[in-house]
């Protein structure tokens, strides 16, 4: 990686030669060849006494110098790089997020002199095509026009199909995409980069993919990370407990206070108080309210008068709470009434 480092500075120095010293220190700063970040035209602009326009002026025309002085001889320094970009592009399916192309380039994925001077090389060639950081999708490099088009329309595409399935694991990723976007069958490298353009389609810590609007796949606060771990696990559990899952959650760097868990699961109506610090999610079916309120609920929903064991065994399903916290609730005359036949129904107001 090193030999890399220095022979492309020295292709980037030959470059850059062409150009009178105000112009070469203006593409050096605005593509950041010295030290890997970029600059305003109006930080530019501001160091010469010049406007922002005029910077922009210098630019075009230096690269148009620059270009006009490759065709000249100088190409042949600068393919190498430009050519390895193209394979790399071509192995992911012709497109890849920018990140994702300087990691794969440079062993490196930020913004580097290295990474900058790739940018540098692909922006002096006309086939490349690099679309901007979108509210729809992350920086990305396509092998031409067409192709970035192309890209466009799937990500739509692809969030669209997530809309109508919902979550969906790693694995089925990809079949996913041959059935709901592709019209043929798609290499995995390509659904790969598409997952990692798109800022609408993301994964979650349990390898699940789907939309990032969805606290499943991108939770916003502890909530949604208790929303997501409760799911994950499957089962009703103490408030101290969720908070240690969520702590637990590779990723999540927010340390969950158990006192701050507790009272979000208290606000939350995704959430049911189920036994004695016990909490479950309601879409399984579990009821909210006392065991005296779920008591009503089931008799209230019943035709006929319920048996003792009938009650028992549906609060049971809808309560983590001992059988003889139902039958005490049930001796509550003032709300339930106990027939001849033994069965109870609701007192009469």
């Amino acid at each position: 990686m090193s030999t890399l480092n220095n022979n492309i500075k020295g292709v980037v120095l030959k470059v850059l030669k062409v150009l009178n010293t105000r112009n070469r220190d203006i593409i050096s700063r605005r593509f950041g060849l010295k030290d890997g970040k970029r600059e305003t035209l109006e930080s530019i602009g501001q160091s010469y006494g010049i406007t922002r326009e005029r910077v922009r002026q210098i630019e075009n025309a230096s690269m148009k110098q620059i270009k006009g002085n490759l065709e000249a001889g100088l190409a042949s320094l600068v393919e190498p790089y430009v050519n390895l970009a193209g394979s790399i592009l071509e192995e992911h399916g012709g497109v890849m997020r920018e990140e994702d192309l300087f990691q794969r380039f440079s062993g490196l994925g930020g913004n580097t002199p290295v990474n900058a001077a790739l940018v540098f090389f692909l922006d002096l060639n006309s086939d490349f095509v690099r679309e901007a950081d979108d509210e729809g999708y992350h920086q990305f490099w396509s092998l031409n026009e067409a192709q970035s088009n192309s890209v466009k329309k799937a990500l739509g595409s692809f969030a669209k199909a997530f809309s109508k399935k919902g979550v969906i694991t790693e694995s089925e990723v990809v079949n996913f995409y041959n059935k709901n976007v592709a019209a043929k069958d798609t290499a995995p490298k390509f659904v790969a980069s598409l997952l990692s353009i798109s800022k609408q389609i993301g994964r979650n810590s349990f390898g699940q993919v789907g939309l990032t609007s969805w606290p499943e796949i991108k939770p916003r606060g502890v909530r949604d990370m208790a929303y997501l771990v409760l799911k994950r696990d499957n089962k009703p559990r103490h408030f101290r407990e969720i908070a240690e899952l969520i702590n637990d959650q590779p990723g999540w760097d927010k340390k969950a206070n158990v006192q701050t868990v507790h009272n979000e699961l208290i606000k939350d109506k995704r959430f049911v108080l189920v036994g004695r610090g016990l909490y479950a999610l309601k879409e399984w079916g579990f009821k909210a309210g006392t065991v005296k309120d779920v008591i009503k609920d089931i008799i209230k929903s019943s035709s006929n008068p319920l048996s003792k064991n009938e009650i028992v065994n549906q609060v049971l399903s809808h309560r983590m709470v001992k059988e003889n916290t139902v039958m005490l609730s049930l001796q509550d005359q003032k709300s339930f009434t106990k027939n001849n036949d033994g069965t109870y129904s609701l007192r009469e107001a």
